[in-house]
């Protein structure tokens, strides 16, 4: 269930509405987010495929992913994180500005900017590095999934990594141990929420004809 910025904002003073408003995210910031968090899935995504193919036996190749179906699905990943990033921000913004209510009944204006300018980079201090972590976890699992699909011909087989877990599902993979590759990319991670998995992928080397012609994005 998404958090619900707008009704804890709904019961605050004049004074608080206005200072959650100066702070708050609209669709110029979730614009702005989305921006960078597609540059941040294009990056790795072009990165995987780089590795993939030096996997195989294709060293020197780069990722080409341009405009097309899947750069389209990456951006619409971004947009949806981009939004839930913005509304997450706005929701915690306002429990801040409650918490400093709670503290100084009295607080004016400044007392408020002075909150959030000691709140906001803490905040982000380990937002950041969660944003970044997801995104480039799912951006190269999808590449990896990409990879071998679309050079149907490359068999072989994979570990998820790293091997340890906090929930059951991921546990259940690492005690699999080495699976088949097509099993692997029929399960892609991530398997929840800041899940830090991925597969490591050990196919089998294909000839120096093959990578003329291997698949490196659209």
């Amino acid at each position: 269930m998404a958090l619900n910025w707008q009704r804890v904002v709904d019961d605050f003073t004049p004074v608080m509405q206005l200072v959650h408003l100066a702070g708050r995210y609209d669709a110029v910031d979730e614009e702005r987010i989305r921006s960078e968090l597609l540059s941040m899935r294009r990056k790795a995504y072009n990165d995987e495929l780089a590795i993939q193919a030096q996997k195989v036996g294709c060293k020197g190749l780069v990722g080409r992913l341009s405009n097309g179906a899947i750069l389209s699905a990456l951006n619409d990943d971004s947009e949806r994180d981009a939004k839930s990033i913005a509304n997450t921000f706005n929701y915690y913004w306002a429990l801040e500005v409650q918490r400093a209510k709670q503290d100084n009944p009295r607080g004016n204006r400044s007392y408020y900017s002075k909150r959030y300018r000691e709140w906001a980079p803490t905040y982000w201090q380990w937002k950041d590095v969660q944003v970044a972590g997801m995104t480039d976890n799912t951006a190269r699992a999808q590449a990896q999934q990409d990879f071998y699909q679309f050079n149907g011909g490359i068999l072989g087989t994979a570990r998820l990594q790293p091997r340890t877990a906090v929930c059951p599902v991921c546990q259940g993979w690492i005690d699999r141990g080495t699976v088949p590759l097509r099993v692997a990319l029929n399960n892609p991670p991530p398997y929840h929420v800041n899940c830090p998995h991925v597969w490591e992928t050990r196919p089998d080397k294909v000839t120096k004809e093959d990578c003329q012609i291997l698949w490196m994005g659209e």
